[in-house]
């Protein structure tokens, strides 16, 4: 009896499994298909480029600052080496306080791409919401990172229906 009813427990839920419908993306695909993802990708790239420059600017100061100062040693009296060690010390602080701002998970570039790709995330989500329910998915996988999903046969892919409804709800 317990193997009838366990065999009986077993065969629902392998039908029910059967039943829905599963489809898979490649969301690097998608965003790759939209020139408005293109475009903040170039913004992004080119923010953290004048970042760098920036950053860089600062750290050849510090190096001067510090070449100086070696230079500058040995005429220079036990307080007032401590003095410039200090300065140093403080500038380097900044620069690190800088780099953080700018760089940080916290910072002006991680800011700025939130701004502008977190708009593209929710109407690529909002069109993937759109083609399950009309398609009547129960899953949806995303395979671009590619760790998760072995193998999967490329029917099932609906990248393609992600992209037309991104570019039909412009």
């Amino acid at each position: 009896m317990k193997r009838m009813v366990l065999f009986l427990m077993v065969s629902l839920m392998a039908g029910s499994l059967l039943a829905q419908k599963y489809a898979v993306i490649n969301s690097e695909n998608i965003l790759g298909a939209l020139p408005e993802y293109t475009s903040a990708q170039e913004q992004i790239s080119n923010l953290q480029e004048q970042y760098q420059q920036k950053l860089q600017a600062e750290y050849n100061a510090l190096e001067d600052m510090f070449q100086k100062y070696q230079k500058d040693k040995q005429s220079l009296n036990a307080e007032q080496r401590r003095l410039r060690e200090q300065q140093i010390i403080d500038r380097e602080n900044e620069v690190k306080e800088l780099r953080e701002q700018y760089f940080g998970q916290e910072g002006t570039l991680a800011k700025a791409s939130e701004v502008l790709f977190n708009p593209i995330r929710e109407r690529m989500q909002e069109a993937i919401r759109y083609i399950a329910d009309r398609y009547g998915y129960s899953l949806v996988l995303d395979v671009s990172s590619g760790m998760g999903v072995v193998h999967y046969v490329p029917n099932i892919d609906i990248s393609n229906l992600v992209i037309e409804r991104l570019q039909a709800v412009r």
